[in-house]
């Protein structure tokens, strides 16, 4: 999730969490009249009853985004990785992952500005810390037993830096007031860490800039651990291979080539943006009504290039197969002229309602060929009258450029990675899991500059059930 779906996720829930805390700061505010008129001599002042009900709104958000908007989805998961979430977030080199990392110590940051206001005994580092990390090992172990989320040390270890990183916010500000002089000493200390993220994130980019090739999605952060699994190869695994050919899709990560096209079916289409652009993981999406105002929504995938163009509601139809004809027409010049559809695709249509455009190339051919070609389909449901925006519209038509040969390991040294646990997979091995390995083929994958690398897949079964996996196969990857 990015900054903009987690504030999307916190508007909704704002309301209720201020009532909440309304509430609860009614009940204490009696609670201490009542406790005052007692003969009660403890005293709190505006600051310190200010500071406290903002504390409970701020948990009451904090719990509400990170446990309670989410479903029990997850079976106790724990991850005591610490900093496995630089490693996702670098393979896959994602905005969202990268966000999320930030975003979970700007989450903390009330707490420690907070803490102190609420009295003398909470100015002091140990007890700020203390009390910080309380509260974030409580929301994960609340995570892991409601089955709402991971138990991480990464969340852990970012919500108690986003926490010091306030307390040292609010140091400075004190030390600076008391001496009517910005204290420079404070406030170098509560921008070193700032500072060093800004640091950690700029050699990040500077590194992946440096390279040619971008980094793979799949990868994994965290390796198996292969103790206690029984593994069973059926297969036979090849111990030497020749070089294979590498190819690069401009179309792949590529922003600027996702808005083209957003204003072409825009412009193309008549329609009409509602709103900006907004992000979800790996999509770039866009709100459209045409001139009938009917929803629209284009959705571009950063990963892999293909968008998607749909109209949202409005009933099925079936049309005669001359209609379709009609259609095909329109619309295959309009993806032609805009050189969007290889002339050598295979046209047919699907379901009486359904345009299809296909064209393949097996990944043998791939390999040893050192030539420009294209794969992948083009499926289309039109509109009920040409020249409008079609019902959907499923562009994945792949147009991939030569590079050159590259060397690649061998099958049996991919099998290597897997008997080491080093690949990915959604949900961990447990000890006495049955993985057999049945079959593995060449097969590419693309990288997040565009880059169409070969890797290997394995398939084969994990407790009867169907599994598979993909190893890097080149060797200086």
């Amino acid at each position: 999730m990015d900054i903009q779906g987690i504030l999307s996720t916190l508007l909704p829930l704002l309301p209720k969490v201020l009532v909440i805390a309304f509430v609860l700061l009614g009940v204490i505010s009696l609670s201490y009249m009542f406790y005052r008129k007692r003969g009660g001599k403890i005293k709190f002042t505006v600051t310190q009853f200010a500071a406290g009900y903002l504390l409970i709104l701020w948990f009451g958000l904090v719990m509400m985004l990170t446990t309670f908007s989410r479903g029990a989805n997850f079976e106790g998961w724990v991850n005591f990785r610490l900093f496995s979430g630089y490693l996702s977030a670098w393979n896959q080199w994602s905005l969202s992952e990268f966000q999320l990392l930030i975003f979970n110590m700007m989450m903390f940051m009330p707490l420690g500005f907070l803490l102190p206001l609420l009295g003398m005994r909470m100015r002091r580092f140990t007890p700020v810390l203390v009390v910080s990390l309380m509260i974030t090992v409580g929301i994960e172990l609340t995570q892991m037993l409601s089955r709402r989320g991971i138990f991480e040390l990464d969340d852990i270890f970012h919500n108690t830096l986003g926490s010091i990183a306030g307390y040292l916010m609010v140091q400075a500000i004190w030390n600076s007031m008391k001496q009517r002089k910005l204290d420079f000493k404070s406030v170098g200390l509560a921008l070193c860490i700032p500072i060093a993220f800004v640091v950690l994130f700029t050699s990040a980019l500077a590194v992946y800039e440096s390279k040619e090739l971008g980094n793979l999605a799949i990868r994994p952060a965290i390796k198996q651990n292969m103790d206690g699994i029984e593994i069973d190869l059926n297969t036979k695994l090849p111990e030497t291979v020749e070089p294979v050919s590498l190819y690069v899709n401009d179309k792949i990560y590529n922003l600027a080539y996702g808005k083209r096209i957003a204003a072409l079916v825009q412009q193309s289409f008549q329609l009409e943006q509602k709103q900006g652009n907004r992000i979800d993981g790996m999509n770039r999406i866009w709100s459209f009504t045409d001139i009938n105002g009917n929803p629209y929504t284009y959705n571009y995938n950063v990963k892999d290039g293909g968008w998607q163009l749909y109209g949202e509601g409005g009933e099925e139809m079936k049309l005669s197969k001359e209609k379709l004809i009609q259609h095909r027409g329109f619309y295959e010049q309009w993806m032609q002229d805009h050189d969007m559809l290889p002339a050598n695709t295979v046209f047919s249509i699907q379901s009486e309602n359904t345009l299809r455009w296909d064209i393949t190339k097996s990944v043998d051919t791939m390999a040893e060929d050192e030539t420009d070609f294209a794969d992948g389909m083009v499926m289309l449901i039109p509109a009920a009258v040409d020249q409008e925006a079609p019902r959907d519209l499923f562009y994945m038509m792949n147009q991939n450029k030569y590079v050159r040969k590259v060397d690649v390991i061998s099958p049996a040294q991919a099998y290597a990675q897997v008997l080491a646990g080093d690949f990915y997979m959604y949900a961990n091995l447990e000890k006495g899991d049955l993985l057999r390995v049945e079959k593995h083929e060449l097969a590419y994958t693309y990288d997040s500059k565009g880059y169409y690398q070969p890797v290997y897949r394995f398939t084969g079964t994990l407790n009867g059930e169907a599994w598979e996996t993909l190893i890097p196969a080149m060797s200086n990857a």
